[in-house]
């Protein structure tokens, strides 16, 4: 829907309750400074919002006030986040009707494009809001979310990237420590668990493969710790990398410890912190 907005409608809506000039033309500035596209070019903005823009949210939230009057008018129980919102109903058969009159609304009063892959009835249990959905009564984070937050973290463990496992595990926790924070609420602790697990494994597949050839796996692996009969087994080794990542005798080497004294962030240490910030469950080990 940000793609979508008016930029006419939503400067008139502006114009109701900002009366300084000045704010309103760096307004129109901001939504007409168009884009950058990934193959670098330049695409003018005719319409639309910059998605991702720290101005985008509280633009949409001002346009979309009218639908949050509108639908309050009508009696519907809905739940809004900028332009992502859903409305509650009793039956599949009054979900089409409000469905088609929404969209008609939004069109002629507000001048917006509904998104019609996105837009559709379904059960609540099938429902999706800001990459959570209600299971059981209970509210977890949709596959979709857990596909998006591996996702990242492969691209940011590829060897392809040319960093140092130091710059990994940075960029790691900026980005780990704040999807935990937002998911947190709808991740089963089987689940922060796991995904620890395969963290780990992902961070000794980034050293094994940093580290190359045989003499310098030997090298480190000694420093580790391990025994030279092993280790001339390991290092010499024609498995590929994901098997020896979760190989015993690398994970000898790089223990659990080991990885969090590098700056690895124990994902399920997070997790208990912010759910039972009273330390009433502890680690499990």
């Amino acid at each position: 829907m940000f793609r979508a907005v008016d930029h006419q409608k939503l400067m008139g809506k502006l114009r109701e309750s900002i009366a300084d000039p000045r704010v309103l033309k760096l307004i129109l500035k901001y939504l007409k400074a168009g884009v950058i596209l990934p193959n670098k070019c330049y695409e003018d903005t005719d319409k639309g919002v910059p998605q991702g823009g720290p101005l985008s949210p509280l633009l949409a939230n001002i346009l979309l006030d009218e639908l949050d009057h509108e639908l309050e008018k009508r009696g519907h129980p809905f739940v809004r986040y900028a332009d992502d919102f859903v409305i509650l109903c009793s039956s599949p058969r009054a979900g089409q009707r409000i469905l088609t009159s929404i969209k008609s609304y939004l069109k002629k009063s507000l001048k917006l494009i509904v998104n019609e892959t996105k837009s559709k009835v379904v059960p609540l249990s099938e429902a999706t809001f800001l990459g959570f959905s209600i299971v059981h009564r209970k509210i977890r984070w949709t596959e979709k979310s857990q596909k998006k937050l591996k996702a990242e973290v492969r691209r940011l463990t590829q060897r392809t990237r040319g960093h140092s496992p130091v710059k990994v595990i940075a960029d790691l926790r900026a980005y780990l420590r704040g999807a935990v924070n937002y998911y947190v609420i709808g991740i089963p602790f089987g689940d922060i668990r796991n995904l620890d697990q395969w963290l780990r494994r992902r961070m000794r597949l980034y050293y094994w493969k940093q580290w190359g050839r045989p003499r310098t796996r030997r090298r480190k692996l000694l420093k580790l710790g391990v025994g030279r009969d092993e280790v001339h087994k390991a290092s010499r080794s024609r498995k590929g990398h994901w098997r020896m990542s979760q190989m015993s005798l690398v994970r000898k080497a790089m223990t659990n410890s080991w990885l969090e004294e590098q700056g690895l962030l124990s994902l399920e240490k997070q997790w208990c912190s912010i759910r039972y910030p009273d330390g009433s469950k502890g680690s499990k080990g």
